[in-house]
């Protein structure tokens, strides 16, 4: 009976369930609706209000409050409802609802439920409500609740969303965005809106301690202000505008945290904060040197820099003090670390052999590699002993060798000996060691055999090797060179050196060609600047361009001159030979090197007065400037010339050798065997002659181009009979191949006649051409020597007419009667001095000794006669005087230098054919010859009468102001007697210039007899002060100065004298060891080494403690004294 209630009461559970459902989703439309429009409403409040902080923080917490409300309202409780945990609708209230949407259920629901619910359950009670249970079941209790009825809802929810919509479509997003955030983070100060912004442009807020920060600030809007202020430390600063928009701030060296503020027009950003980093610092370091053992050196600790120079092999320990930092390296070729002995302080070692270049590098963890300290060590290599022979052979029995050796090191030596060894058997070495001293610098005497068992006829090669005490590198040796005993090899020159040379000398050929055109516009520049009175814009621009050129082309004459200096030094480095032409070439070379430099401080001067446009300066400059280009243009042509020369000879020589190693090998393949003499080894010696051949003929041409010729032996006749020699004998080598038996034996004998006949014609042709080179040079330097005595006669004898016309100007004004006589005389002058000038210049092209002096003197001589000629014509006879005393003085230069070249050729020509010559007089003979120089001179100022209180006051107070230039002005010419002065004048002028002949003379003598005997003293000074009295009698004359030089010099001589012949007693008394009979086998040879040498004995030179820049000076002072 109950079934049927129950079953009303499942329905009623479904009815409300779904009425809760319903609710439910009614509610979430509701806060979705609501809640969305209460959030837009907070984010326009704070987009119209920007609020501060605590208004937002209210509004923040009121959103959150109503949104929770509205939650709890519309979907917590219905959810609660729904699943019963908490009270909600009762049967009852199901019943009233459902009975108001079914009419026909009405009350009749409510009544069957309240029937239920009576106490008194009758049977009577319990058959009506099963009657109204049965006519309610079919009703469907949950039709009373329509889902659909929620839609009314969605246009709530459509507000907020329609909202949305339209701020999307109109991309005005940014206003709710920017409010959102500011709710959200509603502690965080916000700027409020303003016509513009602040952007700091910084990656970063990171200052470094005690380091200037740089603040860099922009500002963006709609409104730029002018200015800008930072506020920081309660204190406020204007910030520096760099441009529209832009500003900076410098905060000097901060050492703490920053916090600031930017404002303008009442617009405060929001706080920054800088934040310092502490810097990882180095606050001290030193260095502890612990030098090699060998070197005898105290170890030493060096604070505060990390600089030194050490020897090699030296260790040394950086120890670092540091703050603030975790990590400090040495970066070098490899990377070191430092390891950490305690807080703050990093230790290190390293052995250092090499130059050094290292930096310290700190770092902790904000900077890396931050502090870098950059240092080098340099390291002294130990350098390897040097040592220089110098080798004499007996000119007796032309069988021993002398030696005299010099030895030098850093630190001194462990051992020296002498390796020698026959020379086909290098294997079979024998060593005799040579007694040494413990000083760096120490030399030896020894000989060779010198008592060693030398086996007679065999040739043997030697040379002398000593080793240093550097534990380091295991003790360093060098060997001399080494020395042929019967037999001297000499190396082939390189043929690519030559070439290069030629390739150079083709260029220079270039320059010299644009050196006239260069002239021709500097004439044509102070023509212009002379006439007119003020330039033009064409004219300074002519001057700009002409000095561009200028400039352009001394650079190429100093990288030409650069080049050929450095293609001399490299030919035949390794030939040590003295060769006195190539010697004086590169000095020539040098000279002209250093005269460019000094050329270039002219054209900087031009350079700077075009500007300025000042006439005079101008036209000096310019002047200055030609007289500059004409030396440049003679020295060019002169350096093409003798280099041409230089290398014609050397190429010559060349092939005289590989003519004689030819013919070397041509007797060689002769004498080889059947097998090994073939006819392709015969073509290759026949294409080498023929290779030869063409190269004499080549050189032969160069000869004829010179401009003194160079005859280049050439045999055509015996060229000819050696290829056909050569040909034969390729002939009957092929016939040998082809043939067997008798025929193959004489066609082999055939041919090695022919071969042999072919060498022998070589080894001739050779010969020929050393001797006819050997006797040309000697014709040549003959005929040098007297040419430059004649130029230097003729230099004198114009010096002494330049001053007698001097000194008839003096006496004259520019209205007396002689003048125009005296001025053709002066242009005469010119005239000869230009036969000198071309004398010279020819000379020149022949011998390198004539410098870059001479073209310098001849140069002031022609332009100072040019300026006197000028101002004689303008009638300013003073001006023009003084310029005809500088002619004199650089006649006098001039003269003083071609002397000096003159002795030099002469001795170079008399040790060329073995003749004494002067050289043979003996120191009696020389003091005699400097006394009756000394009373020929007292005569001279007798007739000059000069006494000497009236010298001394003459060559300063004469009456007509001259220089004391010439000390033959004597009272007579001051006084202006010319009648009676000129033959008086001409007389001492002749026996002035014999004096200084037979003075010269003497002093070539006595240094011909120092260098012969090597006599010990003063002999240096002693020529040195010869060659003052030279000079003096020149530019002096007779005065009682220059006698007294003389009288000192015959005292000096007789000093000389004196030492001499103590020298000879005692080597008298050295020369009885050798009275005995000659035993080779006991007897040393080092006493006549000795004889030979007359070697000094060198001080005793222990080690010193001196710089190495000093040492080397002392090594290389050492090595001089023997030169």
């Amino acid at each position: 009976m109950q079934s049927n209630f129950k079953n009303i009461q499942h329905k009623l559970e479904a009815f409300i369930r779904r009425y809760y459902t319903n609710e439910l989703l009614k509610g979430a439309i509701l806060f979705f609706a609501i809640g969305l429009l209460y959030f837009l409403f907070t984010l326009f409040v704070e987009y119209v209000l920007w609020l501060n902080t605590v208004a937002r923080t209210l509004l923040f917490w009121l959103f959150v409050t109503v949104e929770l409300g509205l939650l709890v309202k519309f979907i917590m409780i219905p959810l609660a409802k729904l699943f019963k945990l908490q009270e909600g609708i009762n049967y009852e209230d199901a019943s009233r609802i459902i009975g108001l949407h079914f009419s026909e259920v009405n009350d009749k629901l409510l009544n069957v439920l309240q029937l239920h619910q009576n106490p008194e359950q009758t049977e009577l009670l319990l058959a009506g409500i099963e009657q109204k249970s049965v006519e309610l079941s079919p009703i469907p209790f949950k039709l009373a609740i329509n889902f659909k009825n929620n839609i009314q809802y969605l246009k709530y929810a459509a507000i907020p969303v329609l909202i949305l919509l339209i701020t999307f479509l109109f991309g005005k997003t940014n206003w709710f965005n920017s409010s959102l955030e500011r709710v959200v983070h509603y502690k965080t100060a916000y700027e409020a809106p303003a016509p513009f912004q602040f952007y700091v442009l910084n990656d970063n807020l990171n200052a470094i301690e005690n380091k200037e920060f740089k603040l860099i600030v922009k500002i963006a809007g709609e409104v730029i202000p002018e200015s800008a202020q930072i506020v920081y430390n309660n204190e406020t600063y204007f910030l520096q505008q760099k441009g529209v928009g832009e500003f900076e701030f410098m905060f000097s060296q901060p050492n703490e945290a920053i916090e600031f503020r930017l404002t303008s027009n009442n617009v405060t950003s929001k706080p920054y904060t800088i934040n310092v980093v502490e810097v990882p610092s180095l606050l001290s370091f030193e260095m502890v040197l612990d030098y090699p053992e060998y070197t005898k050196k105290k170890d030493e600790t060096l604070k505060s820099t990390g600089n030194a120079v050490v020897p090699e092999g030296t260790s040394i320990t950086w120890i670092l003090h540091t703050k603030s930092t975790d990590k400090v390296e040495l970066y070098a070729k490899d990377t070191v670390s430092f390891s950490s002995e305690s807080s703050g302080i990093y230790k290190t070692s390293k052995r250092i052999y090499n130059n050094y270049n290292y930096r310290f590098s700190t770092s902790n963890k904000a900077l890396i590699n931050y502090e870098n300290l950059a240092f080098n060590i340099d390291v002294v290599k130990d350098e390897y002993p040097a040592i220089d022979i110098e080798m004499k052979q007996d000119s007796l029995d032309l069988q021993t060798l002398y030696f005299y050796g010099q030895i030098s090191d850093d630190y001194g030596f462990s051992k020296l000996q002498l390796v020698y060894y026959p020379t086909d058997n290098e294997s079979n070495k024998k060593i005799e060691k040579l007694a040494i001293s413990n000083a760096t610098i120490s030399d030896f005497i020894t000989a060779f055999p010198n008592n060693l068992n030398i086996e007679a006829g065999m040739s043997y090669e030697l040379y002398f090797q000593v080793f240093d005490n550097d534990n380091v590198n295991k003790n360093k040796s060098v060997k001399s060179n080494i020395f042929t005993y019967r037999k001297r090899t000499k190396e082939e020159e390189l043929s690519k050196q030559l070439n290069s040379q030629s390739e150079s000398i083709k260029d220079l050929n270039k320059t010299l060609r644009n050196f006239s055109e260069q002239d021709k516009q500097l004439e044509e520049l102070s023509r212009t600047q002379k006439e007119k009175t003020r330039l033009n814009f064409n004219d300074k621009k002519k001057l700009e361009s002409f000095l561009k050129r200028q400039e352009q082309q001394d650079v190429l004459m100093k990288n030409f001159n650069k080049k050929l200096k450095d293609n001399l030094e490299e030919f035949q480095i390794e030939n040590k030979e003295n060769d006195v032409f190539k010697e004086d070439l590169k000095e020539r070379l040098k000279d002209n090197e250093e005269q460019l430099k000094k050329d270039e401080k002219l054209l900087e001067e031009l350079q700077k007065l075009q500007d300025k446009i000042n006439k005079e300066e101008l036209t000096q400059k310019l002047e200055e400037l030609a007289k500059q280009n004409k030396n440049k243009k003679r020295s060019l042509e002169q350096l093409l010339e003798l280099t041409k020369r230089y290398y014609v000879e050397k190429k010559l020589d060349k092939l005289s050798k590989d003519l004689e190693n030819l013919a070397i090998n041509q007797e060689k393949l002769a004498n080889e065997s059947d097998e090994k003499n073939t006819k392709e080894k015969q073509d290759d010696l026949g294409k080498t002659f023929e290779e030869f051949t063409k190269q004499l003929e080549d050189l032969k041409k160069e000869g004829k181009a010179l401009k003194k010729p160079i005859e280049i032996p050439q045999d055509k006749l015996e060229e000819n009979d050696i290829q056909k020699e050569q040909e034969k004998a390729s002939d009957e080598l092929f016939k040998k191949e082809k043939s067997e038996g008798t025929d193959k034996n004489q066609s082999l004998k055939d041919a090695q006649k022919c071969q042999k006949g072919a060498a022998q014609k070589m080894k001739k042709m050779s010969q020929q051409m050393q001797s006819a080179m050997q006797a040309g040079g000697g014709e040549q330097m003959k005929e040098d020597v007297d040419v430059l005595r004649q130029v230097l006669d003729n230099v004198l004898l114009f010096s002494f007419d330049q001053e007698k016309l001097m000194m008839q100007f003096e006496s004259v004004d520019e209205n007396h009667n002689k003048f125009a006589a005296y001025l053709k005389k002066q242009n005469s002058l010119r005239e000869h001095f230009e036969h000198v000038d071309d004398s010279l210049f020819s000379l020149s092209l022949r011998q390198p000794k004539l410098s870059e002096e001479v073209n310098k003197e001849i140069s002031d001589v022609f332009y100072n006669m040019d300026k006197a000629l000028e101002f004689f014509a303008e009638g300013l006879v003073n001006r023009g005087i003084s310029n005809q005393q500088f002619v004199i003085t650089a006649a006098n230069n001039l003269a003083d230098f071609l002397s000096n070249v003159l002795d030099n050729m002469q001795e170079s020509l008399s040790m060329s054919k073995g003749k004494g010559g002067k050289g043979d007089m003996q120191l009696p003979d020389i003091i005699m010859s400097q006394e009756e120089l000394n009373k020929m001179m007292e005569d001279g100022m007798k007739k000059g009468e000069n006494g000497k209180p009236k010298e001394e006051g003459g060559k300063k107070d004469g009456e007509k102001g001259k220089d004391g230039e010439k000390g033959k002005k004597g009272e007579k010419q001051g006084e202006g007697k010319e009648g009676d002065g000129e033959g008086a004048q001409d007389e001492l002028n002749g026996l002035l210039y014999q004096i200084y002949k037979e003075q010269q003379e003497l002093r070539n003598a006595l240094q011909d007899k120092l260098a012969k005997d090597g006599i010990n003293g003063n002999e240096a000074s002693l020529l040195r002060k010869m060659e003052e009295v030279e000079i003096d009698l020149l530019n002096k004359g007779f005065t009682n100065q220059t006698l007294q030089k003389m009288m000192d010099l015959k005292h000096q001589l007789l000093k000389l004298e004196n030492a001499t012949f103590q020298q000879g007693e005692d080597d008298k008394r050295e020369s009885k060891t050798n009275l005995g009979e000659y035993n080779n086998n006991s007897e040393s040879q080092i006493p006549s080494a000795k004889q030979y040498f007359n070697t000094t004995e060198i001080l005793n030179r222990q080690t010193l403690p001196l710089q190495q820049m000093y040492k080397k000076k002392v090594q290389d002072y050492f090595k001089q004294s023997n030169d």
